[in-house]
């Protein structure tokens, strides 16, 4: 069998020429992610509902776009879509990166109006976005979908059920969408983050419990939203070339007990 090798692009330019979506683009493992492909030579566009995505395109360099829009309204995010199709000709992509934890409450008190929002944005909102940029992908011959899951998609955590299901919905809905469009040459995985250091992340500890979720990781420690974005960076490049189906921990060892 013959072997062909050729040279492998600068991690600083390997998505030169690469159009990419990110949304919940405001602050945390978001706002990263847009800083990061931006740096390797990707135009970005991000769609958040808070307008403070507006300034992480703007300082992020690059070639950028945002939208103030929810994530959840079907027809806010599929105009999103296509104005990023209209504009630069293409949407190569795609990290569903959007979500909220929700009340944390046990399963029982949990109440059907926030069951309801977490699914919404966390699931309703990245199937609707894969649905959107999807033609596109299969058209032009290929493409990368990233779907930020949870390390809550693979183990239990005390009150964070509906959370936990929203994003194991996620795992499943990368698996199936990964056979369905693989022989289209598009590539759709997961990433299962443990505690990160976002504002989402810290809206649900106070102080006297951050040292014991820190504790849940094999590092000790919670990730810093810039080391989440280098993983979402390599999916999305042709350094994942052939990786598929996969939900990736990126937990600091979390999942490993």
């Amino acid at each position: 069998m013959d072997f062909v090798t050729s040279e492998l692009p600068s991690i600083s330019s390997r998505l030169t020429g690469k159009v990419a979506m990110v949304t919940g683009g405001a602050q945390g493992i978001g706002a990263a992610t847009v800083r990061r492909l931006v740096s390797e030579g990707a135009r970005v566009a991000c769609i958040d509902l808070d307008d403070r995505v507006r300034s992480v395109t703007q300082m992020s360099g690059g070639d950028t776009l945002a939208f103030v829009a929810d994530v959840s309204d079907e027809a806010m995010l599929r105009e999103a879509i296509l104005e990023v199709e209209q504009r630069w000709g293409r949407l190569d992509i795609l990290v569903n990166n959007a979500g909220i934890d929700g009340k944390p409450a046990l399963l029982a008190d949990g109440e059907r109006r926030d069951f309801d929002r977490v699914i919404d944005v966390n699931l309703r909102a990245s199937w609707h976005a894969m649905k959107f940029v999807l033609p596109g992908m299969i058209a032009r011959g290929g493409g990368s979908i990233v779907n930020i899951a949870s390390a809550a998609a693979l183990v239990g955590f005390e009150t964070l059920s509906i959370y936990a299901a929203s994003k194991a919905a996620v795992v499943g809905m990368t698996r199936s969408a990964a056979l369905e469009y693989g022989r289209h040459n598009v590539r759709v995985n997961a990433l299962c983050p443990g505690g990160v250091l976002t504002p989402l992340a810290l809206s649900f500890m106070d102080t006297g419990t951050t040292a014991a979720w820190a504790d849940k990781h094999a590092l000790k420690r919670f990730a810093e939203p810039h080391e989440i974005a280098a993983a979402v960076a390599f999916l999305a490049s042709d350094d994942a070339s052939f990786i598929t189906g996969a939900a990736i921990p990126v937990d600091g060892g979390m999942t490993a007990h």
